[in-house]
This record gives structure tokens, sequence and C-alpha cells, in this order.
């Protein structure tokens, strides 16, 4: 069952962040990931959410393993990430 992962930063320079997204979206794709959409927090617009669907957690630690030091370095994260994995529940459905 696929997880969503959520990965949330602060970052130095948000234009790192638009080329990592770019540079590793084939990657992300192939390794497993359906979709992902970067937010920025409207308070502070260098703060940044990731929302990632992954086919499972395994295959985005796979991914974080072949390309997590250069991904970093584009980022250049301000702190350090805040990272959850997500189970789908049994809850309702709003569809």
């Amino acid at each position: 069952m696929s997880v969503l992962v959520t990965m949330r930063v602060k970052v130095n320079d948000f234009e790192g962040t638009k080329k990592a997204a770019e540079m590793f979206a084939d990657h992300a794709k192939k390794a497993g990931c359906h979709w992902a959409k970067v937010y920025r927090s409207e308070k502070d617009p260098n703060e940044v959410l990731w929302l990632m669907e992954w086919e499972s957690h395994d295959a985005f630690h796979k991914s974080g393993d072949e390309t997590g030091e250069e991904f970093n370095k584009l980022v250049n994260p301000a702190g350090d990430w805040e990272d959850t994995v997500w189970r789908l529940s049994d809850a309702k459905i709003i569809e």
C-alpha cells in the first residue's frame, strides 16, 4: 500500500528547492514516487513542505539513500528536516 510522505524544512534560498524538485523528478518517479508537490508557507516563504505519495516507505528511503546528499546540497536547508511517513487510515474517505 502506498504511503504519504511529508518533509518540512526552512531553506536558505527557495531557488535551490525549485532546482532540486526539477532535477530529481524523473529519478523519484522511477524510484516509486506517484506524485509530489512543494508548498511554501504564507508566513515565511523560505519554509517549505514537500508532500509526496510513494509506492512504499522502503521506496522513499531507497531513493533518499541514492540522491539525498546531492538533493540536500541543492535545497540548502537552514535546519533539520522534519520527515513523517503517513499510512492511510480506515476512516471514511471524502471524494
